[in-house]
């Protein structure tokens, strides 16, 4: 999905900058990682972000659905989709969903955008470029947000996720719990 970006570095493009939207390759792993990285050193805030590990993102993209934002060859964001089925790690778990259901519910796992290209929806774009990718059973998204990073929480609530709980998560974080119905 071809989508023209209308900020870079946080001015106006003109003309606007072409961007495709699509499915990340096991091979792209890496540069995954690597902008997870990037992208959180920068954050004044980073432990509002738990980053995962190469293994695990190779692991997503092989099995789950990663679909990344690319300016040619530079990876300018991605958003991670799980499919968790019965697992624990399935976010319908912690919203107290009866355990028959969690086959209807995705984790939107993660989502990062480099800050050249903030101000451009592209937290919302790139789960719009990912629905259609969806298991036809997947009926719920789960995902969670630290309540003090405003710039993803208010990109969910825009995108159509509603807050469900707060708790503790990921080993002492604390975590809104967001769900959107499809």
């Amino acid at each position: 999905m071809e989508i023209f970006l209308h900020r870079i570095c946080g001015k106006t493009a003109e003309p606007p900058v072409p961007m495709l939207l699509r499915r990340c390759t096991a091979e792209e792993a890496p540069a995954v990682y690597a902008l997870q990285n990037e992208v959180r050193a920068a954050m004044p805030h980073p432990e509002q972000f738990v980053p995962d590990t190469l293994e695990n993102i190779t692991t997503y993209v092989r099995k789950d659905l990663c679909i990344g934002a690319w300016q040619g060859s530079r990876l300018g964001g991605y958003l991670i989709v799980r499919f968790c089925g019965q697992s624990e790690h399935n976010y319908a778990a912690f919203m107290d969903v009866p355990r028959t259901e969690w086959e209807h519910w995705a984790n939107a796992d993660s989502a990062i955008v480099h800050a050249d290209f903030r101000g451009n929806g592209l937290q919302r774009l790139m789960l719009e470029a990912a629905l259609p990718l969806f298991p036809g059973r997947i009926t719920h998204i789960g995902a969670t947000v630290s309540p003090e990073n405003q710039y993803s929480l208010n990109n969910a609530l825009a995108s159509g996720f509603a807050i469900v709980s707060r708790r503790e998560m990921y080993g002492g974080y604390d975590r809104y719990l967001l769900k959107k119905d499809l």
